[in-house]
């Protein structure tokens, strides 16, 4: 599906060994396959009410802003930000008293 489909192209991205080869797969992360999939992750939310499935918080909108966060680092970019749909669920998620506690004590790693 598109959630594991957006992980894999990430991957081939941060597992490259070869700088040369990683600027070319960062280039086109950036270009073509990050706005391809925000595209449809925006879509998905504005048919779901604010929320990837069924109008309310499941595992994906987490995964989705967790995976953002990862990719934002190590990209040293916002992919979100032409995207308000996006925007809004990460706010909504980060918010929630837990995941607010916890980003603001967790450990900096690099994963």
């Amino acid at each position: 599906g598109t959630f594991d489909d957006m992980r894999q192209a990430i991957s081939t991205y941060f597992y490259d060994q070869n700088e040369e080869s990683k600027k070319k797969k960062l280039d086109l992360l950036i270009k073509e396959t990050i706005p391809f999939y925000m595209e449809r992750l925006e879509k998905q939310i504005k048919e779901n009410g604010g929320y990837l499935v069924n109008g309310k918080l499941t595992w994906a909108d987490l995964w989705v802003v967790s995976l953002l966060d990862l990719v934002n680092k190590y990209t040293e970019r916002t992919l979100e930000e032409k995207y308000p749909l996006i925007i809004a669920l990460k706010e909504k998620v980060l918010a929630i008293p837990s995941i607010k506690a916890w980003v603001a004590k967790r450990p900096v790693t690099d994963w």
